[in-house]
């Protein structure tokens, strides 16, 4: 049975003492806050293991997750040398323990140019899984404005981290299909250069915005795929009627909206949902996952082992094609994996929902406008 390894991170304090194998002991001697402080100085090591991976076409993979003890804080302050060396000690677990390739989960995918860095120093191939994930991104976009009645030729669609390499390719592929594509990210000189190179790409009328909240304002569909440690979107920025795609790991949009806004279609994009859920035993395993969903950049490794393809697929910030992403879709497909359900939190919405979002949105869009004039 080919075999893969997943590299993770606890998204907070609380989730590492969830994982930790000493937490009966180190929760009762110390605060959470003091838990964070100290979570940098352990060893990476390994969490868990899904043992039975099954594909329709009757095959099977199995997969060991090693857990990197670094929060998102640790990841974006700490020497990058540092950062680099506790993945490369789980990339060599993976390998110890027999897994031929390795999938780099969350903001570990992002360290040395979106595991370039990574791929030159070790012996095994690896795979952000960036890739299959600005698929299923797309995907959960066109089907959500199908859901939601908005016709994509004539939206705008603001997208959050564009320069980035999910939000790049996924801007150029809507700006194709868009209307208009108002784009942000934090290298203002970046992405006025990106903006040049979309305008070639499709047709859509592109507008830098300096400021996040700018360039959601008025939009259709918003797409937050950057890299950021705290929430970015003020719910009150959007307009009725609104699809929100969050793809970011953590989530750069604060699951309140869905609290706060009840006329918007908020959700994760970038989820598969494999065809035998069941296979995801264990509850260390389950609460690294939204329910009955995994990660587009497991999803993709899966696919890759399936295959008996043990190669570094998507390494490197920029090198995702239209083709390579038809190429993994097609592959993960075939096995069984496809796109997730819509999720909100741990939360699946139900097509209830959505009409739910889609009548409120009406019943508010009159004030909308109205505010506007």
């Amino acid at each position: 049975m080919n075999k893969l390894g997943f590299i993770v991170h606890p998204i907070n304090a609380a989730s590492f003492n969830e994982y930790f194998i000493f937490k009966n002991i180190i929760s009762r001697v110390l605060s959470e806050r003091s838990c964070g402080d100290l979570i940098k100085y352990l060893p990476t090591y390994r969490l868990c293991g899904i043992p039975n991976i099954r594909s329709v076409k009757g095959m099977a993979t199995c997969a060991d997750i090693v857990l990197v003890p670094l929060l998102p804080k640790h990841i974006a302050v700490m020497q990058e040398e540092k950062v680099l060396k506790k993945i490369e000690d789980g990339i060599k677990i993976c390998k110890k323990n027999g897994c031929g390739i390795v999938g780099l989960g969350a903001l570990i995918s992002v360290v040395g140019n979106e595991g370039e860095a990574l791929s030159r120093r070790v012996d095994i191939p690896i795979t952000s899984g960036n890739t299959l994930t600005a698929s299923l991104t797309l995907d959960g976009i066109y089907k959500a404005a199908y859901a939601m009645g908005v016709s994509l030729s004539e939206s705008t669609v603001a997208v959050i981290g564009a320069t980035g390499d999910i939000g790049s390719i996924c801007t150029k592929v809507l700006s194709k299909k868009a209307r208009k594509l108002n784009i942000a990210a934090r290298n203002e000189q970046k992405l006025n250069g990106f903006a040049d190179v979309v305008r070639q790409h499709g047709s859509a009328d592109i507008e830098v915005f300096k400021y996040t909240k700018d360039a959601v304002k008025g939009a259709d569909i918003v797409l937050c795929a950057a890299s950021a440690m705290t929430t970015i979107i003020d719910p009150a920025s959007l307009k009725p009627g609104a699809i929100v795609c969050d793809v970011a790991i953590p989530p750069n949009i604060a699951k309140e909206v869905a609290l706060y806004r009840n006329d918007i279609l908020f959700f994760e994009g970038g989820l598969a949902k494999l065809p035998y859920p069941n296979d995801i035993t264990g509850k260390a395993v389950k609460e690294l996952f939204p329910k009955d969903s995994i990660y587009g950049c497991i999803a993709e490794t899966m696919a890759l082992a399936l295959e008996g393809r043990f190669e570094s697929y998507s390494i490197g910030r920029g090198n995702i094609t239209e083709e390579k992403m038809s190429e993994i879709k097609s592959m993960a497909g075939r096995h069984g994996i496809t796109i997730a359900d819509f999720c909100c939190g741990n939360r699946a919405l139900t097509a209830r929902d959505i009409e739910n979002i889609k009548l409120n949105a009406k019943n508010k869009m009159e004030t909308y406008y109205a505010a506007k004039r």
